[in-house]
């Protein structure tokens, strides 16, 4: 995750609160190179969904399909459509 794409994107900047884009640009810079392909970037965001909870924030459905549109961006359209993919099944599991 590049935090330059969460700063420059103008979705996230007027639809995240301020603690969470904070939060978003932290994991960013200590993540920027493990999300390179999906299965890495699941990983990451399991970790941070874990690390939120714990710092007791929650992010909506939205704003959590806004961060993965921005975290795919960088992404070739074969890897973009693995992520889709991906995304598809876990919302599905939860159903």
């Amino acid at each position: 995750m590049n935090p330059q794409d969460l700063l420059n994107n103008p979705e996230l900047q007027k639809n995240i609160s301020p603690d969470k884009l904070q939060f978003l640009l932290e994991l960013a810079r200590n993540n920027s190179s493990s999300t390179s392909n999906p299965q890495d970037m699941a990983e990451s965001l399991k970790n941070a969904s874990e690390s939120v909870k714990n710092q007791g924030m929650n992010f909506s459905s939205a704003e959590r399909d806004l961060i993965i549109e921005v975290l795919k961006q960088g992404m070739p359209p074969q890897e973009q459509k693995k992520v889709e993919l991906l995304m598809q099944m876990m919302k599905n599991m939860r159903k």
